[in-house]
């Protein structure tokens, strides 16, 4: 029987049957799972009837016995005490906690499936030994009735039950892309509690080689958890210091970023992307989203033009299945009905992991005012108002928020910044604010293990070459400016990343 304090949640491996390759076994795939390093086994067969579940549940017991790893049985308490499993899983609909506890004993383990944070509450007070913490993103293994939570959703489920003395798991979407995004931005400044592991369905069991990927899956949790033990994340200085390596990894990367987006600035977004070491596709075909999104390292939906919202939302999706970040900028979001409407439509239907807009679109997004003539903001704001919007929106829809203007505000819902860098010139020239957008995605494509931080830097990048920009002998204007701004892009990412560390001016609000 495994003792509790001694389990092991890093590598949580979840069964499903239905997803076995066919020239595999459900056994077959456990083994070898086991062999490759996975620390905790939770045998899941909704459709399975008891007797055929009993007989397959001792089998997979001997298998986790022969590996020294506990076994969990999802559900089924008779099953569970049926071959003396070392505990159960159950969910929101599942028997209550407290009743499960008074048939299993404490000697169980017992683990609760939490989406919001009044669920991972009870579940601490009622006595959980751990939280299964998801949907973290769109699942192929579960028909969600809820929004997938995103890392900023575990964050705050985790921020939430501070103090909590057991351990916690993230589910939902996880594969080896998106791993160690989820453990070092799941992590909580100062809090006692955090994530202390991962719980995998298809991308172990739907594995041709399930020992590599959980070898690699191991590898990961090691590089995350030593990533996890730098510097507070919160403060300018490590932001700062991140920005040299967060340009390195775009670099390194070359990340595909697939834009559907606004007509007039497709050239000028493409070539900002090339000229910070991405590589730009400005596809509309819905025929081909689904592959895209296969090798998309990130994706932009730019609501300038809005010619096939449907395929728009379908890329959305795709992006969403393969756990690549999608980067909303709701241009003109609060200028007509038709335009409130579709932003509503785009993150009711599709999980946004970034949204940077303008001060009137974010403003209306938060139903804070803002006021558009067109796709520009008219008029000032006051910080209390745009801390409130950006902090509002990234809690309720689970995201970064970015807000640009003289000074652009961002946000995670739990930390808050300003940024006040940008020369003005950058307003008079035709979407500034969409290549603002294309540079964020870049780098939110090569830095998944902090969006926030991925957002900052993307807007920092564009701010600051607009302000060396300016300083170039031939601009004359908004014309040569245009030319300036590439080439300095350029210089930043590929000559002088040091630039952002010695110009940047951001300050830390909450």
């Amino acid at each position: 029987m495994a003792n509790h304090k001694c389990v092991d949640y890093s590598l949580y491996l979840v069964t499903d049957s239905s997803l076995v390759p066919s020239n595999a076994t459900l056994l077959g795939q456990i083994e070898k799972a086991l062999l490759g390093g996975v620390t905790l086994v939770q045998l899941r067969e909704k459709e399975m009837d008891t007797g055929p579940f009993i007989e397959l549940g001792k089998k997979v017991k001997a298998l986790t016995q022969k590996h020294q790893v506990p076994l969990i049985i999802n559900d089924r308490l008779d099953v569970a005490l049926a071959i003396d499993a070392d505990g159960v899983h159950i969910g929101q609909d599942d028997m209550p906690l407290v009743e499960a506890r008074k048939i299993l004993g404490h000697d169980k383990i017992i683990g609760v499936s939490c989406n919001n944070e009044e669920e991972a509450k009870k579940a601490v007070e009622e006595g959980a030994d751990y939280l299964g913490i998801g949907a973290v993103w769109f699942t192929s293994t579960k028909s969600l009735k809820k929004q997938p939570l995103g890392v900023s959703g575990v964050r705050r489920i985790l921020e939430s039950i501070d103090g909590y003395n057991g351990y916690s798991v993230a589910i939902g979407g996880i594969n080896l892309n998106n791993a160690k995004e989820l453990m070092v931005g799941g992590s909580t400044k100062g809090s006692t509690c955090t994530l202390n592991g991962l719980a995998i369905v298809s991308a172990i069991i739907g594995a041709s080689d399930p020992k590599d990927v959980c070898e690699k899956f191991t590898s990961i949790l090691k590089e995350s958890t030593k990533s996890l033990h730098q510097a507070d994340r919160n403060t300018v200085d490590a932001i700062l210091t991140h920005c040299s390596k967060a340009i390195k990894n775009v670099m390194t990367a070359t990340p595909m970023v697939h834009h559907i987006t606004n007509n007039v600035v497709i050239n000028d977004n493409a070539n900002a992307t090339l000229a910070v070491g991405a590589s730009p596709i400005m596809s509309t075909n819905r025929v081909e989203m689904e592959e895209l999104a296969k090798m998309n390292g990130a994706m932009v939906l730019n609501m300038g033009t809005l010619n096939d919202i449907d395929t728009m939302i379908l890329a959305a999706q795709a992006n969403n299945r393969y756990g690549n970040p999608v980067v909303l900028d709701p241009v003109g979001g609060g200028a007509t009905t038709f335009r409130k409407a579709v932003v509503q439509r785009f993150i009711n239907e599709a999980r946004m992991t970034i949204i940077k807009g303008n001060g009137g679109e974010i403003l209306s997004m938060a139903n804070r005012g803002g006021r558009s003539r067109g796709v520009d903001s008219l008029g000032n704001v006051d910080e209390q108002t745009a801390v409130l919007a950006v902090k509002e929106l990234a809690q309720k829809h689970q995201c970064i928020v970015a807000m640009t203007g003289p000074i652009d505000y961002v946000s995670d819902g739990v930390r808050t910044y300003a940024i006040h860098n940008g020369d003005p010139i950058l307003a008079c020239i035709t979407g500034s604010g969409c290549m603002v957008t294309s540079i964020v995605a870049c780098f939110a494509a090569a830095n998944r293990s902090d969006y926030l931080l991925a957002t900052m830097i993307g807007i920092l990048t564009v701010n600051i070459a607009s302000e060396l920009a300016m300083q170039r002998q031939e601009v004359r204007g908004p014309g040569t400016f245009r030319s300036a701004l590439i080439d300095e892009l350029y210089n930043i990412t590929h000559k002088s990343p040091d630039a952002l560390l010695q110009f940047a001016n951001i300050r830390y609000i909450s």
